[in-house]
């Protein structure tokens, strides 16, 4: 019996490039915060539906779903939407915080 390197069935990610600053301007428009939070929102979206259709799935027997990809599908869901609502707390406190700043 041997035991084979966690890095052996991973794909090999090669060299990440670094980030360039991008200056508005320059051709690409910037993403503000508002769209960066849709963009998460939808993203959460996706995965609860994803979801649902494999608990669907799962239910009505459709081949190549199995119990064990129903369950990863419902805890990603759950886990994005838990932080969804952690960064919705997050965000009413901070606006409450700027309200209560005296000028």
């Amino acid at each position: 019996m041997s035991i084979n390197a966690i890095t052996s069935g991973l794909p090999d990610i090669g060299t990440i490039a670094p980030l360039q600053p991008t200056q508005p301007g320059q051709g690409t428009s910037p993403s503000g915060f508002g769209q960066m939070l849709s963009d998460a929102l939808k993203e959460v979206d996706g995965m609860q539906k994803e979801a649902n259709s494999q608990i669907e799935g799962m239910v009505l027997s459709k081949s190549g779903i199995t119990p064990h990809s129903a369950m990863i599908a419902l805890e990603k869901a759950d886990v994005a939407f838990q932080l969804m609502s952690q960064i919705k707390s997050k965000i009413i406190q901070a606006y409450q915080e700027v309200l209560r700043t005296q000028v």
